[in-house]
């Protein structure tokens, strides 16, 4: 009966690459789109996935080469960990610090690539905000513009303004938005 069983059951199945069991790598854990991340703290995005055989994850440039470590700004982990440690302000490096990155997990079954994920370093540098004069008549409407540095707008929210030592508050519809009825 055995021996019929046998020859009734359909054959072992091979994978993708030939090999039995074989199947491809999925995603357990994929980089999120955006990692931004201070100098001063450096960071880190994961990757890991799983399979038969167990993948190897590593991670790739945009343009599909694969990425080396950079001694001192950029280590790949054998856990699938890319790595940035904390740098100094002058040894900021575009091609390491403001770059896209994808996931890679490959095995005899098949390769995956994860979604692209940014990776942009905001280096910790001192800045002004500045508030230009405004000329307006009484009773009129004047405009004040808060002017922030680029290189930091998009990390700086207003919440207040200063007039002489005193906080003014936002207004009620627009948190953006101050106003001053009397001077």
């Amino acid at each position: 009966m055995l021996t019929v069983f046998n020859l009734l059951s359909p054959p072992p199945r091979a994978g993708a690459a030939g090999q039995l069991g074989a199947h491809g790598p999925v995603f357990l854990l994929e980089p999120p789109p955006v990692l931004s991340f201070s100098n001063n703290t450096g960071s880190q995005v994961s990757c890991s996935a799983h399979g038969s055989p167990p993948p190897d994850v590593s991670w790739l440039h945009a343009d599909g080469s694969l990425v080396t470590a950079v001694p001192g700004f950029r280590q790949t982990l054998g856990n699938g960990t890319l790595y940035f440690p904390p740098f100094r302000a002058e040894d900021y490096r575009e091609d390491v610090h403001s770059a896209v990155y994808r996931c890679r997990a490959s095995n005899a079954g098949g390769v995956v690539l994860s979604r692209e994920v940014r990776v942009r370093a905001v280096v910790h540098q001192p800045y002004e905000v500045q508030v230009y004069r405004a000329h307006v008549l009484l009773g009129n409407t004047a405009v004040l513009r808060c002017n922030i540095p680029a290189f930091v707008k998009d990390y700086v929210t207003i919440t207040s303004w200063f007039r002489d030592d005193t906080i003014i508050l936002p207004g009620r519809d627009d948190a953006s938005k101050f106003e001053i009825f009397q001077l």
